[in-house]
């Protein structure tokens, strides 16, 4: 009977933890980009891209809806030529003014998943 209560809490345990929803930490495109995707580049140039290309397939997520396409294609085009300065430079020209201006505060969710990745940039 306790061995049956013990799997039962064990399970229950489990499933509770497993059932949770995604975490998320809210920051900005900004501080995202300068915490993350700036140190990225610069471990690719140093021979370790899979860092900004993840963040590549992550960041049209943080776009405003109606610029997502946009994001999409700069980010593929950076995946396909493996030029990623020249994607951060091509989404500087068309969006950066604007994001200043207007959304430089916007707060985005960003997965703990992928900032827990991230992290082993700042080693």
């Amino acid at each position: 009977m306790k061995k049956t209560i013990y799997m039962f809490t064990i399970f229950s345990i489990v499933l509770s933890v497993s059932a949770q929803p995604e975490r998320k930490i809210e920051t900005t495109v900004h501080d995202f980009m300068e915490d993350y995707a700036k140190p990225a580049v610069k471990a690719a140039k140093k021979g370790k891209p899979e860092y900004i290309e993840k963040i590549l397939t992550e960041i049209p997520n943080f776009a405003l809806h109606e610029q997502k396409e946009k994001w999409i294609e700069i980010s593929r085009e950076a995946l396909k030529t493996k030029d990623y300065e020249q994607s951060c430079k091509s989404c500087h020209k068309e969006f950066k003014k604007e994001y200043k201006k207007t959304y430089r505060k916007r707060p985005i969710q960003v997965s703990q998943e992928l900032v827990t990745y991230l992290k082993a940039l700042k080693k």
